[in-house]
């Protein structure tokens, strides 16, 4: 069939113009799903078998408590002011221990977003470019592992504990830490000022002479108050200690020992990742060469460049962003708040992608480094290990 002379300069013009949009759509790179969400708000940690079955560590660490508060605060006759104040700094520590302790327990320590899973599901590049969990089917981001105590995806994974019963990831990392440092404080604080009165009765009830160490039982204002209330101005007399209290007091003492100790390294150990934005899972596992993104169900196994780190192989200098930043990944943004166990707004960031040393805030969130490993919650971390029962890599 012959077109019209009169429509051939239209068609023409058309034709033209549909080959410049195609063109156009040719070089054009594609949208970028959106990969950046609003950080969660703080949420109560679901609840799981395991968690029922460790439940009693709960009662464990409220029995400590309780086995210090007795004879420091019911036990101990004396009400003069040096040991009220005491008293005062005593109670301030054990509530900031109790309320970091609550926090850790019941804070959700974060998950993989649905958003954020379907939206690096539905691009085959960024599905290419993250770890897909074959048991949680979800694609991970950044630094988040698996933990198979609690049975999901956790963001930012260091382990998990059962002293606090949950996983201690991006979201309740800070009250754990804050946890460990007021249990150190607690307990050096309890042996500092109970540990002469204790050492001054064992010595007046196997007849020898009182130590030599500073005690409140000796004190003018102990003799007054002993006077006053008829008693013999002996330390021992009416001080109410018989061997039955005095042992349970040693064996606190002794359990406060003991935990001093370990959290003088415990502690150390967990405030010099925090500072230097590392988790327990990574420690020791960091390798500055190319990576390799293992064959996964979902995806194409890639080559990365050389700048692009593995985060399953531990922390990488890209985000290690000065103290100060990495204190803000953990702690949040406002120093005034970092001693105190509460939210205030979280931590810096989202969970789901890492604070770049080269520039960025918030890391690369489309070429984002494959996250290995995941945290079986029964054993020791690999690299840095965990007192409290930290999470196993694999």
């Amino acid at each position: 069939q012959q077109v019209c002379p009169a429509l051939r300069p239209r068609q023409s013009a058309q034709r033209h113009m549909d080959e410049i949009e195609l063109a156009r759509l040719a070089s054009a790179q594609p949208a970028q799903p959106r990969l950046d969400y609003d950080p969660a708000p703080c949420a109560c940690a679901p609840c799981s078998a395991y968690r029922a079955c460790v439940s009693p560590m709960f009662l464990v660490v409220w029995g400590i408590v309780a086995v210090n508060y007795l004879p420091y605060v019911v036990w101990y006759p004396l009400r003069t002011a040096s040991w009220s104040c005491c008293i005062v700094v005593f109670h301030a520590l054990v509530g900031l221990l109790l309320a970091s302790y609550l926090m850790t327990v019941f804070t959700d320590p974060g998950t993989v977003p649905p958003e954020w899973h379907r939206a690096v599901a539905a691009d085959r590049r960024l599905a290419a470019d993250h770890r897909y969990c074959t048991k949680s089917g979800l694609y991970r981001p950044l630094r988040s592992h698996y933990c198979s105590v609690t049975r999901r995806v956790v963001l930012n994974l260091d382990h998990f504990c059962p002293w606090v019963v949950n996983a201690v990831g991006f979201y309740n990392r800070k009250f754990f830490v804050l946890f460990l440092l007021y249990t150190l404080l607690s307990c050096s604080w309890v042996l500092l000022t109970l540990l002469p009165s204790l050492l001054d009765v064992g010595a007046l009830l196997a007849g020898d002479a009182p130590s030599p160490l500073p005690s409140p039982l000796h004190s003018t204002a102990a003799v007054r108050h002993r006077a006053v209330a008829g008693r013999s101005p002996h330390p021992i007399s009416g001080f109410g200690w018989g061997p039955n209290r005095y042992m349970v007091v040693a064996m606190a003492l002794m359990v406060d020992a003991t935990l001093v100790l370990m959290l003088l390294c415990f502690f150390s150990f967990h405030a010099h990742m925090v500072l230097r934005n590392e988790t327990t899972i990574e420690v020791g596992h960091f390798r500055d060469t190319s990576a390799t993104l293992p064959r996964h169900s979902r995806g194409t196994s890639e080559t990365l460049p050389r700048h692009i780190h593995d985060a399953s192989q531990g922390p990488s200098p890209r985000f290690d962003v000065g103290w100060r930043r990495n204190a803000e990944s953990v702690l949040g943004r406002d120093a005034r708040l970092w001693l105190l166990p509460v939210w205030g707004g979280g931590p810096a960031g989202d969970g789901r992608k890492g604070r770049e040393a080269d520039g960025g805030g918030g890391g690369s969130s489309n070429v984002s480094s494959g996250c290995g490993g995941s945290s079986k919650g029964r054993g020791s971390s690999k690299g840095g290990g965990s007192s409290s029962g930290g999470g196993r890599s694999s």
